[in-house]
């Protein structure tokens, strides 16, 4: 099977993407699977320029190897590249680019082949207030964090509800970006904090979220789909001495350790069940993984769901994988799968539709 990866992308999480491809790299480089064949790289370009490499069966080069040898090309391109290339794309994309709809709608429109997954999935998960609003009213098992959504063009409304609503310790967030980049806690709000935030985060976000502080401990599940089936990878809890796993806390070594032993046999089967009922709801590709929070009453609170995780070789989603078996390649080798099983699904469906005649009213 020959495939292409697709990295970078024009979001904050861009250096994640980049890390991400050049553990990809190496994976593949090391890797026994002789029926993965990378044939083809892409990589956008903080400013938006699109550079591709053809492989010819080399070896796959790290991103500063890359970066050398490849071939500059306008942007708009990009569509008619990957449709001639006409390879399985494997997407490392993340945050804009990457999980917000927009490489999903380019690869609907013109039939690429890929890990991309439906459009509409990943319109919704990269806003975290709808996604929220979602997963809270699918899963009856979930408790609600309190929250104001704040509009960066209704600013005096949005202030105005927090202040009525909420009050103690706050976090505050960006609505549509990843990592946790600009979130922040706060012990109680005022106007002067809010405009203040609404300042700082205006250049990235259109809207951010103000949530009452949950106190509690935070756990994460990974879930993979094999055609029509959801199955939830090992749970993790995830220790953080600070109490806040915020921005600084996710990109410092050490800065927080995960354990996927020891776990209470009971809480792990709540948030496994609640992670495959939402993925499914959600009509997620291939695989993804959900954040949550559990306080001290033993109540669940729903995070956000990512499409794509992080994938390094020290993140949380690969150690998942490991713990069940299972390995980045065999993510490749099931996303292809999907692939075909969901272009065969959408093929039957057009033939049929296309024997059904509206009259002209």
């Amino acid at each position: 099977m020959q495939i292409a990866l697709i990295y970078g992308g024009r979001s904050v999480e861009h250096d994640w993407s980049i890390a991400i491809y050049n553990n990809f790299a190496r994976v593949l480089n090391n890797g026994r699977d002789t029926d993965i064949s990378p044939a083809f790289i892409y990589y956008v370009s903080r400013g938006g320029d699109l550079l591709r490499l053809a492989l010819d069966g080399n070896r796959l080069p790290t991103h500063d190897e890359f970066t050398d040898h490849a071939k500059r090309h306008p942007l708009t391109s990009l569509a008619h590249l990957l449709k001639s290339d006409g390879s399985f794309v494997f997407s490392l994309l993340q945050g804009q680019d990457g999980e917000d709809g927009q490489i999903q709608a380019i690869a609907q429109f013109h039939d690429i082949p890929g890990s991309f997954g439906d459009k509409t999935a990943a319109m919704l998960t990269s806003n975290k207030y709808l996604q929220g609003i979602i997963a809270n009213y699918v899963c009856s098992e979930l408790t609600p964090i309190p929250t104001v959504h704040i509009c960066q063009n209704n600013l005096e409304a949005g202030i105005g509800e927090a202040l009525r609503h909420l009050a103690g310790p706050c976090v505050l967030k960006p609505n549509t970006l990843g990592g946790s980049f600009l979130t922040e806690c706060t012990n109680g709000l005022t106007e002067f904090s809010l405009r203040s935030y609404a300042e700082r985060v205006a250049r990235y976000d259109s809207s951010f979220l103000v949530q009452e502080r949950i106190i509690g401990t935070e756990y994460t599940c990974g879930v993979l789909i094999d055609h029509e089936a959801v199955a939830a990878l090992p749970v993790a809890r995830i220790n953080n001495p600070s109490g806040f796993l915020g921005y600084d806390r996710k990109t410092i070594k050490g800065g927080y350790s995960v354990d996927l032993h020891d776990l209470e046999d009971a809480l792990q089967s709540r948030i496994a069940s609640i992670s495959t009922h939402i993925a499914r709801e959600f009509n997620i590709h291939t695989f993804g993984r959900l954040d949550f929070i559990v306080d001290q009453q033993r109540r669940i609170h729903f995070f956000e769901l990512n499409l794509v995780p992080g994938l390094t070789d020290g993140a949380i989603f690969p150690k998942m994988l490991t713990e069940a078996g299972f390995d980045l390649c065999h993510l490749i080798r099931l996303a292809a799968s999907n692939e075909i099983a969901q272009r065969q699904r959408e093929e039957t469906r057009k033939i049929e539709t296309s024997s059904v005649r509206v009259p002209w009213r």
